[in-house]
């Protein structure tokens, strides 16, 4: 039985200390200079010493290294369980959350809350702080890590109590003064619902941040995902923007990025893609993202998706591509490869691909065809591609092969890879890249939602050489 206190090793690069020592893949992690290790940070920082003392446990025997090294040299050590610890769980209900929002009898995984600030500098997660005791808040402050990625939502206390519904939810304030005055960063997000954080909430929120000086790196706004299974699940009455409070929503957020721009010299405030797809108003070019330090929270992707398109298109040199995961259907072997591309993904992204159609068919030397997906899953206010099922796929994608086949062509179906887990070809309701070349019988390339990716399959497909038939 394995103790509490031991790490799963799951890989020893090359030619590293622990290599050296003859720690393997399988071998437990027990003790740094005698003590149990807390967290990874906790091991990366107490690592980073001349002189250390390892405890391993290795086929049942507990072995004790000494280690002489440069402090910033690594011991080459990764661990099964990447953070070493659980994931904090979330004990909040906030009044937006998007897994109550699920419907029942979806793998397991997708109802995990997690509400952990040190994912977000694995992962880029936001946190509330709220599961966050002040002990734990100081010894993350202590590790120096910066940025935070914090989940704002609003800075009144009563709001906070009444959107998050946690005791510590009305004390955000003083906890970001805590990070801020440790010289730290913070980046922030404020899930926007009409009516309720918005409008004079949302110019309180924001000056409030902007109270704690540079220390702000970023804020984004980001609506209220809302699915059809709401009220079904008996939630908070919530409705998602129309167009005339999307626009005012921007309204606020050009004003405060003009007083950026001239006091601190960025626009700092950033809102979200859906609001101007939403009230129907031109994107901003890339260049107004800056330094897209929001690309993570889904702020900035569709500008810089047209940006990436528009220098790959353009450029004359092939571009790598990045496939993801490949299927094709049992008796596809021997048939003729593909001649047409059928670029599938969610209503808002196809509504920003479609008008690069024909440059992408000049690309590959093949008719590319955009297919908008709906979602009728969670239903089709939800537009983005990520939250696509199979089934809808399965559904929806049919009609547009058949189309195409009817004309003579052999489509090749590619999908973005945000529609998959990123640690296996597998969707949300199960459905695999197999399963689903199968029953559509096309051939399926899962490559990377962004431009550059994308140009790269294109030129992939252009190449003569490639066999067309294995793709």
């Amino acid at each position: 039985m394995m103790e509490p206190e031991e790490h799963l090793i799951s890989a020893v690069e090359p030619d590293s200390i622990a290599s050296d020592l003859g720690i393997q893949p399988g071998d437990f992690l027990l003790r740094l200079d005698g003590d149990t290790l807390i967290d990874i940070f906790d091991y990366r920082l107490r690592q980073l010493k001349s002189e250390l003392l390892l405890t391993v446990r290795q086929h049942g025997r507990v072995t004790e290294y000494e280690i002489e090294k440069d402090e910033d040299e690594d011991i080459g050590l990764s661990f099964a369980n990447p953070m070493l610890q659980d994931c904090t769980s979330c004990s909040n209900h906030c009044l937006f959350c998007f897994i109550d929002q699920l419907p029942g009898g979806m793998r397991a995984s997708l109802y995990f809350k997690d509400d952990d600030l040190r994912m977000s500098f694995l992962n880029g997660n936001y946190a509330t702080l709220t599961n966050l005791s002040d002990e734990a808040l100081d010894r993350l402050i202590g590790y120096r890590f910066s940025p935070m990625n914090i989940s704002v939502h609003t800075t009144n206390p009563v709001l906070r109590q009444k959107m998050i519904r946690h005791p510590r939810a009305g004390i955000l304030m003083e906890q970001l003064r805590r990070i801020a005055d440790a010289g730290l960063q913070i980046n922030s997000q404020i899930v926007l619902c009409p009516g309720l954080n918005d409008g004079a909430e949302l110019d309180r929120t924001l000056a409030d941040l902007l109270t704690l000086g540079e220390a702000v790196g970023s804020i984004a706004l980001v609506p209220v995902g809302i699915t059809r299974y709401r009220r079904q699940n008996r939630l908070y009455a919530l409705e998602p923007y129309r167009a005339d409070q999307a626009r005012a929503v921007l309204e606020q957020t050009q004003a405060v990025q003009q007083r950026m721009l001239t006091q601190r010299g960025t626009r700092l405030l950033y809102a979200a893609d859906e609001f101007y797809l939403t009230a129907g108003i031109p994107l901003p070019p890339a260049a107004d993202y800056e330094d897209f330090p929001q690309l993570e929270n889904g702020v900035g992707m569709a500008a810089l998706l047209r940006a990436d398109l528009d220098e790959g298109l353009a450029a004359p040199d092939p571009v790598p591509a990045d496939i993801a995961w490949r299927a094709v259907p049992a008796d596809f072997m021997g048939r003729e490869g593909p001649t047409a591309l059928l670029l599938a993904t969610g209503t808002a992204a196809a509504d920003l691909l479609q008008p690069y159609s024909d440059a992408m068919g000049r690309r590959c030397g093949l008719p590319v065809h955009v297919e908008a997906v709906a979602n009728h899953f969670f239903g089709e206010t939800v537009t983005v591609a990520g939250l696509l099922t199979g089934r809808d796929l399965a559904e929806q994608l049919a009609e547009p092969i058949r189309r195409l086949e009817r004309a003579g062509l052999q489509p090749l179906l590619l999908l973005p890879s945000s529609m998959f887990r990123s640690d296996a070809p597998v969707m949300l309701d199960e459905t695999t890249v197999q399963s689903l070349s199968d029953r559509l019988k096309v051939p399926v390339l899962v490559s990377r939602p962004d431009g550059k990716a994308l140009v790269g399959l294109l030129d992939q497909l252009a190449d003569k050489k490639e066999d067309n038939r294995h793709v």
